[in-house]
């Protein structure tokens, strides 16, 4: 059940960047109702296009300390959705307990899908 998400965003309203360059990540509680209610605008202070440690092969956004911070900077987050990540950054994120996304959407519609989920999850368990 995904009760918080971060979305990667320029204007919170819809998600349009990708992981690796995303400089925002909108935070909003959704679940509990089909209206998301934001709960925290996250800034992610990394340049973008910073070489990483690993050699300029490496981008920075899948460099371990990167994504330990961006992971601790949506700790209280369930879900990550993005336009798009690469597989070493979503194998990590999902290996501290994120679910994660890839997806170009509205916000909000995306929201009103979780609110959905969350309550056949519900009527499922009331149900056994």
């Amino acid at each position: 059940m995904i009760k918080r998400a971060a979305f990667a965003s320029s204007d919170g309203c819809v998600v349009d960047a990708h992981f690796g360059l995303a400089n925002t990540f909108f935070v909003y509680d959704v679940g509990s109702s089909p209206n998301p209610a934001l709960a925290g605008k996250r800034r992610n202070f990394r340049i973008p296009g910073q070489l990483s440690p690993g050699g300029p092969e490496t981008p920075a956004a899948h460099h371990k300390e990167e994504m330990e911070r961006v992971a601790e900077l949506l700790a209280d987050c369930d879900a990550i959705f993005v336009v798009k990540i690469g597989a070493a950054p979503a194998d990590f994120l999902i290996g501290r307990g994120f679910r994660v996304f890839q997806i170009e959407a509205g916000i909000g519609d995306i929201a009103e899908a979780i609110w959905r989920e969350n309550e056949s999850e519900s009527s499922a368990r009331e149900n056994i």
